[in-house]
């Protein structure tokens, strides 16, 4: 992995967005940080509504992790490659997974001792 302080326009990188089942987004984290060609990844878990209605008035809500992960740019189909596969996303329910280029970026990784 990179080591940068500021990743600017010098190298040319890609984001890759995706989205995967909730509680998947550690350890895709874990297994993805020190790849070769990944310059930041973190991820976060969302919550967002569904188009269901359990009852009136009450709406379904779906859990999902996602992950933001920014790499160089020749390797980045390699990446999403893998992680469309690690992440099981092309199995129903799987989540979804996109791709788009960044011109700058400041790099963010998981901090090693924290305890949340």
């Amino acid at each position: 992995m990179s080591v940068l302080a500021h990743i600017g326009r010098a190298v040319e990188k890609e984001l890759i967005t995706a989205i995967v089942a909730a509680g998947k987004g550690t350890q895709l984290t874990e297994q993805f940080r020190e790849v070769r060609g990944v310059l930041s990844i973190s991820h976060h878990h969302a919550r967002g509504v569904g188009a269901q209605r359990i009852r009136t008035g009450q709406m379904f809500f779906q859990e999902r992790d996602v992950l933001i992960i920014m790499v160089e740019s020749e390797f980045a189909d390699s990446i999403f490659e893998a992680l469309y596969e690690a992440g099981k996303i092309g199995e129903p329910s799987g989540g979804i997974i996109y791709s788009e280029p960044v011109i700058r970026g400041h790099p963010m990784m998981p901090f090693e001792g924290a305890d949340w």
